[in-house]
């Protein structure tokens, strides 16, 4: 398969109890917007959240197989739709609902949220290696429905890989934590502690400003956060803003938080509302201006993408079972919906 420069390839992670086989792939056209193939690219059980190493051409995902989850590892190439299995880590009974990769494409994270776990891997040439670290987590909140233990969401490394921040949606905190002299050592001392029932859920950086922005899901709120990492207080919050209009009370459900190329656009989902929400940056502070929200062209919007292009917006609707394309307006972040593609219980994009 020879693709051209126009053409962008994806990789779409899936529930597989229903329709989906495992981890799919489509060809995004970015003249023409068309997503123009799908195929599945390796049947896999589970594969809920991808992450890549583009510089490598990696992919990793979380898994199942054989009635034991964790994570597993691939090799892909830009001319073929298939992937191919590098090696796997499993030790939990749940499959994690996360997976995250360092800047030097050295260290995976997996966060569990039923098992309590967030598990840091060395890799080697997409080679998920024994020994890991693993870290877990304590306490409740106010939700008996939702917090009645710890429920991990997303790890990442920050972006000069100095710390792991994970959003704990169990218990209302940012952890963060540190590999020093080979262990894993959990900085209760720079911690951050959310309103009780906010339940914390993802969160992203801007990549040329000291930014960070946590998406919750139980109240559906942006916490915005200026990191200064030789600070007392390395995550000082500078502002909490709804994810949704002020005069929203219904539903509310927030599932993705991403920034465009520009890092002047800010863009979460909800599930509550099915929508797609669009805030401005402002450069100097990193406060946010809440804009406008777009329906996301489906059911359940659990997660999108923007495509490296930057001219458009990808999101998975998992109950309606299809990706909708938008088309992003690149002077004031603006989404149209352009089309629409059948794709089985999708969780997770990720683009080469």
């Amino acid at each position: 398969m020879l693709l051209h420069k126009n053409i962008i390839a994806g990789f779409i992670g899936s529930y597989t109890d229903n329709e989906s086989e495992g981890i799919y792939r489509f060809n995004l056209n970015t003249d023409s917007g068309e997503i123009e193939e799908l195929h599945l690219a390796y049947k896999i059980d589970n594969p809920t959240y991808l992450c890549l190493d583009k510089e490598n051409h990696i992919i990793y995902s979380s898994c199942k197989i054989n009635k034991k989850c964790g994570v597993a590892s691939f090799k892909y190439y830009k001319e073929t739709n298939n992937l191919h299995l590098i090696n796997y880590n499993l030790s939990e009974d749940k499959q994690p609902c996360h997976v995250s990769i360092d800047s030097n494409n050295s260290l995976l994270l997996s966060s569990n949220y039923h098992e309590n776990k967030m598990i840091v891997y060395n890799t080697l040439c997409g080679i998920i290696l024994n020994y890991p670290f693993i870290d877990k987590h304590s306490g409740s909140s106010i939700n008996p429905e939702r917090q009645e233990k710890p429920h991990i969401h997303c790890s990442i490394m920050t972006n000069d890989n100095k710390y792991i921040i994970s959003v704990d949606l169990g218990i209302d905190k940012l952890i963060i934590s540190e590999i020093q002299n080979n262990k894993l050592i959990q900085r209760n001392d720079l911690n951050i502690s959310f309103p009780g029932g906010t339940g914390p859920r993802h969160i992203t950086y801007c990549k040329s400003k000291p930014f960070y922005y946590v998406l919750s899901e139980l109240t559906s709120e942006v916490f915005a956060f200026k990191y200064n990492p030789d600070s007392d207080i390395i995550l000082e919050n500078i502002q909490t803003i709804s994810n949704l209009s002020e005069d929203y009370e219904g539903n509310k459900s927030g599932a993705a938080i991403h920034i465009h190329n520009n890092d002047k656009f800010l863009y979460t989902s909800d599930r509550g509302t099915n929508s797609l929400n669009l805030f401005y940056i402002d450069s100097n502070t990193g406060l946010l201006k809440y804009i406008n929200s777009f329906d996301c062209g489906g059911d359940s919007p659990r997660d999108f993408r923007i495509d490296p292009s930057g001219k458009y917006i990808i999101c998975a609707n998992e109950k309606s079972n299809n990706l909708s394309v938008f088309s992003i307006n690149q002077s004031n972040g603006d989404l149209a919906l352009l089309n629409s593609f059948t794709a089985p219980s999708p969780t997770c994009i990720v683009f080469d």
